[in-house]
């Protein structure tokens, strides 16, 4: 019964208008990072207000006044740098039981990643996890980019590590991130085949930065169209799930298609099809317990700890109300295609749901078939 109700809670969430709690949430759990790169948004805070992150009691009682959610990121900073991040995430599991936990990670650590990930599994029965590892380049190219040396090396031989475990769990998946801008352009659609062509991922998600990084008003075009040559090439194997595909598959990698050609289409138009979720359902909290509804905005909307952990107080409040009759209309909006904000507006715009059913039934037509 629980579990009924904590799923149609979450589509209320999702699909009733107007402001409501939130269903996606990106969890800063750290600002700690070993790696510093160059296209960073978040660059000025990182390894900074380290005793100021929240503990295991407070994430604890975060997650309960969250409620059910359909998708909890773990990011910073890395999350694996929390040596408690599986205290953290059960915490969430036990309280919010997402549809899926993903986790954004450097790859760095490996032999404490793999540590954490079984943990994770062992504590978090039947939860679906997905863990991201960034590669923005290939070899020496990827470590000057993330500056780390060796990064490439152990980020690969952690894909590798996260696969044997996965021959043993179901509810695992792997994706690989790769940022498109200024700094990478020429090199990455090479890395995105390199990709494919030799580690056991699930999904490649290309993501799109606006132009060079050190120079922002530079290169749009040009990274634009790497991320459509990559995207493109990429429809074949994305629509080959492979045996052993679950309806959950199905529906990342429709997801995946959608969100792609919206991501293109903005950065063409500069306009976006649909209504952002940042605000809406999409929730951001930082390590220190400040709430914002985007990432990419300096708007902070309160802190959990100001406010005794009511979360909804904050969520519903005035400054949360002024951010969301913002949204679209300041200098960080107009053009923006950040995937966190996107997703969860496909899944509630109507006029997304055809698009959706069509890219799920040419996977499936496709299924086995791929190049």
């Amino acid at each position: 019964m629980y579990e009924f109700i904590a799923t149609a809670t979450k589509f209320h969430r999702l699909l009733s208008p107007g402001a409501k709690m939130p269903v996606y949430l990106l969890m800063f759990v750290t600002n700690r990072c070993n790696a510093a790169c160059d296209h960073c948004f978040y660059w000025n805070e990182l390894n900074t207000k380290i005793r100021e992150e929240l503990t295991i009691e407070e994430f604890d009682r975060l997650a309960r006044n969250l409620g059910p959610m359909m998708q909890v990121t773990f990011t910073g900073g890395s999350p694996e740098l929390r040596k408690d991040l599986p205290d953290i995430v059960e915490r969430f599991y036990q309280h919010c039981r997402p549809t899926n936990m993903t986790f954004c990670m450097l790859g760095y650590s490996t032999n404490r990643i793999v540590s954490q990930v079984e943990d994770i599994l062992h504590r978090c029965p039947g939860q679906k996890i997905k863990i991201g590892v960034s590669l923005d380049g290939l070899g020496e190219d990827h470590d000057r980019l993330r500056r780390v040396n060796g990064l490439f090396d152990r980020a690969v031989a952690t894909i590798h590590e996260l696969a044997r475990i996965k021959r043993h769990c179901s509810n695992l998946r792997i994706d690989v991130g790769m940022t498109v801008h200024g700094l990478n352009y020429t090199k990455v659609a090479e890395t995105a085949r390199w990709v494919h062509d030799n580690l056991p991922i699930d999904v490649l998600k290309p993501i799109l930065v606006r132009g060079n990084p050190l120079n922002p008003n530079t290169m749009d075009d040009l990274c634009g169209d790497t991320y459509r040559d990559i995207a493109e090439r990429d429809l074949a194997w994305l629509t080959d799930t492979g045996k052993g595909a679950t309806v959950f598959d199905y529906i990342v990698r429709a997801k995946e298609r959608v969100l792609r050609n919206i991501v293109s289409q903005t950065s063409e138009t500069g306009a976006a099809p649909l209504t952002c979720a940042g605000g809406r359902e999409t929730a951001v909290i930082y390590p220190s317990g400040d709430v914002a509804g985007c990432e990419l905005r300096d708007d902070v909307l309160g802190n959990i700890r100001d406010a005794d952990f009511d979360f909804r107080s904050i969520w519903l409040g005035k400054r949360a109300d002024d951010f969301r009759s913002t949204v679209g209309e300041v200098d960080a909006c107009p053009g923006c295609y950040h995937h966190c904000f996107i997703t969860p507006a496909m899944f509630r715009t109507p006029t997304m749901w055809p698009k959706m059913v069509a890219a799920a039934w040419e996977i499936y037509k496709g299924y086995g078939k791929a190049a």
